[in-house]
């Protein structure tokens, strides 16, 4: 007998010794956590981005990196800084064409879905400043450049997975609204642009 209860005390000991010494994953969000992310895809630019019947851009590239604190599980707020590059606008007859890019620094907000989960949807949104050029390449190589900053306002929605205690995967899209500056609004005419971007990112947390 007192065999026997000393080898179900051993089957006992050993789960509970493997769980302190490998620990347990802490997967989720938690209150007062930090996070860094890098992330980049495309920018699919909209109508608004064609100009006095030339595309200022078509599809092109994105990456930017965002810091993050989440005030609780559900809310967190951070910083963001992004760079999109369209791609070369039509070339014309006399051989110019357009070449566009916007970078961005929000200030930005972030709603979190099924927080305490492994994998998670989420909104993000941000306000703050928009950088626009669109630089014209004339077919002798010279070129001319018009660009300028106002305000920028973004919303998204994202799908995340914790890969393991402190690192993320996820992809997301956003929404961005440029308001132009008086030199960009004064040579094409438009005082509003607007692009998507799709987005893989990783993410670290601490």
């Amino acid at each position: 007998m007192k065999k026997l209860l000393l080898l179900c005390a051993l089957f006992i000991a050993v789960p509970a010794f493997a769980q302190d010494y490998y620990g347990l994953q802490d997967y989720g969000l938690r209150k007062n956590t930090t996070r860094v992310e890098m992330y980049g895809g495309m920018i699919l630019p909209e109508n608004s981005w064609n100009t006095h019947g030339h595309d200022l851009g078509t599809t092109g590239w994105t990456a930017g990196l965002g810091f993050t604190r989440n005030l609780t599980a559900m809310l967190a707020l951070g910083l963001d800084a992004n760079y999109a590059q369209l791609g070369d606008g039509e070339k014309t007859a006399a051989g110019t064409y357009y070449r566009t890019g916007v970078a961005t620094g929000l200030i930005t907000g972030r709603v979190n879905f099924f927080p305490y989960q492994a994998t998670r949807i989420y909104v993000p949104f941000g306000i703050g400043l928009g950088h626009t050029f669109a630089r014209q390449k004339f077919s002798d190589g010279s070129h001319k450049t018009i660009d300028g900053t106002d305000l920028a306002t973004m919303v998204g929605a994202g799908l995340e997975f914790d890969m393991d205690d402190s690192l993320i995967f996820g992809v997301e899209g956003r929404y961005y609204l440029l308001k132009a500056a008086n030199e960009v609004e004064n040579a094409f005419g438009k005082n509003h642009y607007h692009h998507f971007l799709v987005m893989l990112k990783m993410g670290c947390r601490f």
